[in-house]
Parts: structure tokens; C-alpha cells; sequence
């Protein structure tokens, strides 16, 4: 084996290896972050609950009038729902998904709904496209002047890519967050 395929050869490799190296850990971190959502939206469900309860029996201490024990009652229900549409919603995020590994998935090879997401992906191509050009000629540039600024471009684009791919998949994720009910004074949310 010479030289420039030898170069090649590991220009590939590396360019693999970072490429899934980089996939992994942002499926790391993704799952990451869905288990602290869950475990967030219970501290806080359960945290509207132990309010209520205790506000409820304070009320109840007070002997206050029946259309006001009615008007508690009704308040003090609405924040048990709230708590409860919490607990419903930590149930529909997945605990432990890992999803296939697949070439389609890597290269974003999958519709994408919002536009900006679109144009990161396609920064994204454009960025892997140029780290491919370079790994490409640096075997043939190896003892020339131009080598060094060969593995300078291949180096800031395959990183470049890397990061284009991640912000795309979370720009595709990003979604406005559900309205919510009223919510209990001094719950901080």
C-alpha cells in the first residue's frame, strides 16, 4: 500500500469515526435531556399537589363560607387537573428510545418540516460535501505546499458538518410548547 492511499484510507476512517462518534453523542444527550423533562414535570406535578392538598386543608381550617368552600374547592381541583395533565405528559416522553443507526439517519436523508431546519440540513451537505472534496485531494497534494492547508480545511469542515447536523435535527424538534392552564401562585412555572 503507498503512501497516498495509505492517506486516503485514513482520511476516510477519521471522517467515519468523528461522523459517528458525533451521532452517538447527540443521542446521548438527547436522551439525556427527555429523562430530565420527565423527571422535571413529576418534581414539579408533585409539587402542585402537596400545594394544593396543604392549601385545601388550610381553607378548611379557616371555616370560611359555602359559596367560598365552593370556590376553593373548584380552584384547588383545577390545580390537581394541572398536575395531573403534568403527569400525562411525562408518560408520553419516551424513557430509554435508541433509535437504529442508519445512513438515512446520519446524512438527514428524512423529511423535515420546518424550513429553517431545511436550510441548516442543506448547509449541512454543503459543509460534509467540501470535508469530502478535501479528504479526497489530500492524497494526491501529500508532499506539496498545498497539504498542510488541505488538512486546515478538512479539519474546520468536517467539524463544521458535524455541528451543522446536530443544530438541523434540533431546529426539525424544536416546537412551541402547549398554552397551559392557570397555575398555582408561587409554583415558579
Amino acid at each position: 500500500m503507498n503512501s497516498q492511499t495509505t492517506a486516503a484510507v485514513a482520511a476516510a476512517a477519521t471522517t467515519t469515526v468523528v461522523s459517528l462518534l458525533g451521532f452517538v453523542i447527540q443521542d446521548w444527550l438527547a436522551r439525556r435531556s427527555r429523562l430530565e423533562r420527565r423527571e422535571t414535570l413529576f418534581e414539579d406535578a408533585s409539587r402542585r399537589v402537596s400545594f394544593a392538598t396543604e392549601w385545601w386543608k388550610a381553607m378548611e381550617l379557616l371555616s370560611p363560607q359555602p359559596d367560598e368552600l365552593a370556590q376553593a374547592k373548584a380552584t384547588s381541583l383545577a390545580w390537581l387537573n394541572e398536575a395531573s395533565m403534568l403527569v400525562a405528559e411525562a408518560k408520553q416522553l419516551p424513557v430509554a428510545e435508541r433509535p437504529q443507526l442508519s445512513p438515512s439517519r446520519v446524512l438527514l436523508i428524512y423529511r423535515f418540516e420546518r424550513r429553517s431546519a431545511k436550510v441548516i440540513r442543506l448547509c449541512f451537505y454543503l459543509a460534509l460535501a467540501f470535508a469530502i472534496l478535501y479528504a479526497a485531494i489530500i492524497p494526491s497534494d501529500r508532499g506539496t505546499s498545498y497539504f498542510a492547508s488541505d488538512v486546515f480545511m478538512l479539519a474546520l469542515f468536517l467539524p463544521l458538518a458535524l455541528l451543522l447536523r446536530a443544530w438541523a435535527v434540533t431546529a426539525e424538534k424544536r416546537r412551541p410548547s402547549p398554552a397551559r392552564g392557570p397555575t398555582a401562585p408561587g409554583s415558579g412555572s
